[in-house]
């Protein structure tokens, strides 16, 4: 015996409708049913969420609706007629509770009676139609409905049984031919709900070369992802942009193409959802097909969301976004218009270049360089790839190459001798020496294997590489070049490129290849299509690679000068790069291992002196002495340097350690880390001097492949002042143009207005912040540090920077911050740790004003140093405000502990009070409460702990909340963003009266008020008071 279904009242006909998979996968659903913005579909009296589902009908020509939650009742629609578009409303119908009609809107007067014994009579009302309806659109029903007959007749029985007149059946049958008039023009009902259903739907995989994926998993919100720039040449040319949001590409058509112009603002069409995998299509889409014609990656890279996730920012039509890829690069904007001008017109945005240092006025990027960055061929050519195929072929048998194959599993790359060649012979190449990893690239049809020079395989290493060579216009080829990775400078870098060489695992490659792009720089070709070109003279086998090799993305021909090294190599010096290397022009490629003259490597090596301050203890016959640990002198103190080993030969040994031996100290006299030892280290005073050779920096400050060249006795210590480029060097002569000496950190926009109503640039707010650095950065180093951007000043928009921007410096430090206090926070955040001037000179230039930092160090984030009481006047009085820090300042001298004022930089004031290193937040937390709950207690008229606003009153706040694990307060010398660039300044407890004035207290007064008077939190994080003794002290207060 059936059993009989549950009847349902409508407030649970709602929620179950709203519990149905494809309503929860739909936000456009979700929208008109009242979770999003309402539009009136269910509001008023007596109306109830819904949904028409899809019912039975017979064959094609009957569509039936069943109204979920009811037993029986069904609207048959005429043959035809429109298709009933998800979401709908319910509406219930007042008087006739027994005929219970349903009323189907947009057929005017077409009532269907509903059967069933507790059926909810409902008006349906169809969506206005938009793109996104083929992803929510019903599947048209195969079977019909029991006891369905002919649509017409079915149609005109229902209108009789309901008592409708006859001219309200007249009305029906005009709205059925008008209905069939609008479904003639409508595109076909989708049957794929999946987000990539309409991708699907248009293509067939037999006959179109595009990637086919299956459905993505639910992914969560997305802030940082790839993007991908098309050019393709379609019914019209145009530009598609592709923005990775939740597990697929967000792809918008833009006809005229990106511009760097924010004048320019470009309409961008969005379009079907497109899979990951066309992150690396490139192809000739066969006619017949959908998009038939050629389509070239234009440009991609990388893309991080600002102001929340992409797809909070899709839901509120703006999406904010910097792109970082080799054409396109800084901030955009895609804003939707709206349907302002017709439902035809919903899908169209606005592309928006920001302004900002990457913006150039009337630049419309699209027509500048046509190529691709993977194939480096314009979309003419991708069109024509056989016969260019061809064209090159012949060009290399032409030059007189043979027809073979060279062997890449087994070759061994030329290599280059020592010395042996000049910097002005006009028979010669001069290259760049890079600073990269060896790669021999391979490519057999579609096939590519990269190869370093011991030829262990490193295809997935460089998966971008991989695919980048795969397009090039060759059915065969060899290469071999370097792969490089560069700094926020443009500069090759090994260290940047190093951690892409240590990641093995593919979830590692991953990771790193989005976070560290790089490129192939390719200096030699030595197969081409059937011909082997290794005897060929290294000029033709340049002309060869330049007609491989075109585009300047991630497969680029390395450029070179004929006869001009000298030039070349005065360059290398001025930009602290490697080296130059100078090749025969004549010569062919001659396979190692033996060196020979043909290529020579002249590297740019510097002599300079530094000082001695100990030695570190070696093996063997250098057991004694293995290497000298050296150091310079930045703003009157030592930093270490690195060591040298290399240059020092048996007597030099014996006579450095009869000289270094009445030196030995201790301790060392020099701060910095030594870096890796192998052996014990022995400190010395600073009086020995020594000359070393090298040839360049590490990040972290070190010397690069230094040689021991002799002692000067001649140089006193305090001469040794050389450091790597962009040190921590403070000229106190000219402390404004400290920020504009660095050379490490690139600072831009320098005249961009901050604040207007001043007239402060960004280049005063770096001068600022380079003069305070020295009594700043202690109290920035090893602690967390949360940055808030104001690219634009402060009167445009700000955001939190809660990760490092795309092209960081590898020099940044970052460390992962997990809110253990927020169990609902989305995620774990990471923070940076400053610790030298050019880490921050290179926050402030990214338009960071105000810095704000934890309690905590960076190697124990549950135990802080200091806690905080914030005083927030609100409506209350600067004068209670004062007088009730001065009452704080003797309960903390009743309980033994020390307090160091400080103005917020706003309209509050602070103090900190230390309690020593590894004290738990769970006892400082209650440290700062109880102070709170006494100055309470003491002053109920003028002080209050109540975090609500609305109960406060004319009261003083009394903050002890901003201590914790995730809490911060802004640093001491700290910015704010407010008008005025008013500082939050330290005060000693003098200046703590009814005539403190914190406004007189900003980035043009601060420095001299420095100079005159110190630093009065100097001495800060040195105090170690007894916490016990406090503790037990307040808890007397209390009783008292």
């Amino acid at each position: 015996m059936a059993t009989k279904p549950k009847e349902m009242v409508p407030e649970e006909m709602a929620r179950a409708a709203m519990e149905r998979p494809w309503y929860r996968r739909d936000p456009d659903a979700r929208k008109h049913c009242g979770e999003g913005t309402r539009r009136g579909l269910n509001v008023g009296a007596g109306r109830e969420l819904g949904y028409a589902r899809p019912g039975v009908g017979q064959a094609a020509q009957l569509r039936g609706i069943r109204l979920p939650g009811l037993r029986g009742p069904r609207a048959r629609v005429p043959r035809g007629a429109p298709p009933l578009r998800n979401p709908v409303a319910l509406e219930t119908l007042r008087g006739d509770r027994v005929a219970r009609r349903v009323r189907v809107r947009g057929l005017p007067g077409h009532r269907v009676r509903a059967s069933g014994r507790r059926g909810v009579p409902a008006s349906l009302r169809r969506l206005p139609p938009r793109e996104a309806d083929d992803a929510v659109d019903a599947p048209r029903a195969a079977a019909a409905p029991r006891g369905a007959g002919p649509v017409r007749r079915g149609a005109r029985r229902a209108s009789r049984r309901s008592g409708a007149p006859r001219e309200h059946r007249s009305r029906v049958r005009r709205a059925r031919r008008g209905a069939e008039l609008v479904a003639s023009r409508r595109r076909p009902e989708s049957s794929d709900q999946s987000p990539l259903g309409r991708y699907r739907e248009k293509r067939d995989p037999a006959t179109t070369p595009e990637p086919f994926a299956p459905a993505p998993a639910l992914a969560r919100a997305t802030s940082v992802g790839r993007f991908v720039v098309h050019r393709h040449s379609a019914t019209r040319e145009h530009y598609d942009l592709r923005l990775e949001i939740g597990g697929t590409l967000k792809s918008f058509a833009v006809p005229k193409g990106p511009s760097l112009d924010p004048e320019e603002k470009r309409l961008a069409v969005n379009t079907e959802d497109h899979p990951l995998e066309y992150l690396e299509f490139e192809a000739v889409i066969p006619d017949g097909n959908y998009g038939a014609g050629p389509m070239i990656v234009w440009d991609r890279g990388r893309v991080r969301y600002l102001e929340g996730s992409a797809e909070e920012g899709v839901a509120r039509g703006k999406i904010d976004f910097v792109l970082s890829g080799f054409k396109l690069a800084g901030r955009f904007a895609l804003v939707h218009t709206g349907a302002r001008r017709g439902p035809n017109e919903q899908n169209h945005w606005l592309l928006i270049k920001k302004a900002d240092a990457h913006a150039r006025a009337g630049d419309g990027v699209a027509v500048h360089d046509p190529r691709s960055v993977l194939s480096g061929l314009s979309i003419e050519e991708l069109g024509s790839l056989a016969e260019l195929r061809r064209s090159i072929e012949e060009q290399a048998a032409s030059l007189g190459a043979p027809l073979g194959q060279v062997d890449a599993r087994s070759l061994r790359p030329m290599l280059c001798a020592l010395e042996g060649a000049s910097l002005d012979d006009a028979s010669r190449l001069y290259e760049l020496k890079l600073d990269g990893a060896r790669v021999v690239a391979q490519k057999s049809g579609s096939t590519v294997v990269l190869r370093y020079r011991n030829g262990r395989i490193c295809t997935q290493t460089f998966p971008e590489i991989a695919q980048a060579v795969a397009k090039l216009p060759a059915e065969r080829c060899v290469l071999d070049g370097e792969v490089v990775a560069f700094d926020d400078g443009g500069k090759p870098r090994f260290q940047r490129l190093a951690p892409r060489l240590m990641s093995v695992r593919p979830e590692e490659v991953l990771r790193v290849t989005a976070e560290i792009p790089v490129a192939y720089l390719v200096f030699d070709v030595l197969e081409l299509g059937p011909r082997t070109l290794v005897s060929l003279p290294l000029r033709v086998r340049k002309q060869l690679l330049a007609a491989l090799v075109r585009g300047r993305g991630l497969v680029r021909a390395l450029d070179h000068l004929e006869g001009h090294g000298r030039a070349l190599y005065d360059f290398c010096r001025a930009e602290h790069l490697e080296g130059v290397v100078s090749k025969r022009s004549d010569s062919p490629y001659r396979p190692g291992p033996r060196r020979t003259g043909d290529w020579v490597k002249i590297k740019c090596e510097r002599d300079e002196e530094l000082v001695v301050v100990g030695w570190e203890e070696g093996r063997g016959a250098r057991r004694a002495l293995g290497a000298l640990c050296l150091a310079s002198y930045e703003q009157g103190e030592l930093v270490l340097r690195g060591k040298v080993g290399s240059g020092l030969d048996g007597p030099t040994l014996r006579a450095l350690e009869t000289r270094l031996a009445p030196l030995e100290v201790p301790e060392s006299p020099a701060r910095g880390e030594p870096g890796r030892t192998r052996g014990a280290v022995h400190h010395v005073r600073p009086e020995l001097v020594v000359n070393v050779r090298f040839v360049g920096w590490s990040d972290d400050g070190h010397l690069r492949e230094p040689v021991f060249r002799g002692v000067r006795d001649d140089v006193p210590p305090s001469a040794c002042t050389v450091a790597p480029p962009g040190g921590e060097r403070l000229d106190p002569a000219s402390l404004p143009e400290a920020a504009a000496l660095s050379t490490r950190v690139a600072l831009t926009n320098r005249d961009k207005v901050f604040w207007p109503e001043q007239g402060y640039t960004k280049g005063n707010l770096l001068d600022y912040y380079a003069s305070v650095a020295p009594v700043l950065l202690p109290f920035l180093r090893d602690r967390p540090v949360i940055l808030v951007r104001y690219p634009d000043g402060i009167g445009g928009k700000s955001f939190y920077q809660w990760r490092p921007p795309e092209g960081a410096p590898a020099w940044i430090r970052t460390l992962e911050l997990r809110d253990e206090e927020d169990r609902e926070a989305r995620g774990d955040k990471s923070v940076f740790l400053i610790d030298s001037l050019d880490a921050l000179l290179y926050i402030v230039n990214l338009g960071c004003i105000p810095l704000h930092v934890l309690a905590s160090r960076a190697g124990d984030l549950d135990h802080g140093d200091f806690f905080t009481i914030d005083f927030d006047i609100g409506d209350g009085s600067f004068r209670d405000a004062v007088l009730l820090m001065l009452s704080l300042r003797d309960l903390l001298t009743e309980a033994g502990l020390v307090g160091f004022p400080k103005t917020s930089g706003q309209t509050g004031l602070h103090v900190l009070v230390p309690v020593g290193p590894r004290v738990p937040f769970a006892v400082t937390k209650v440290l700062a409460e109880l102070f709170g709950r006494l100055l309470e207690a003491r002053h109920p008229k003028i002080a209050t702990t109540e975090r609500r606003v609305d109960r406060r009153g004319p009261r003083v706040f009394v903050d002890t909340g901003q201590t914790g694990r995730s809490r911060a307060i802004v640093a001491p010398y700290s910015v704010r963003a407010v008008s005025g660039a008013t500082v939050s300044t330290p005060l000693v407890w003098e200046e703590v009266n009814l005539a403190l004035d914190p406004r007189r207290f900003d980035i043009t007064t601060l420095p001299a008020r420095l100079a005159q008077r110190g630093d009065p939190m100097a001495t800060l994080l040195d105090a170690r008071p007894d916490v016990a003794a406090a503790v037990a002290a307040i808890e007397q207060m209390v009783k008292v």
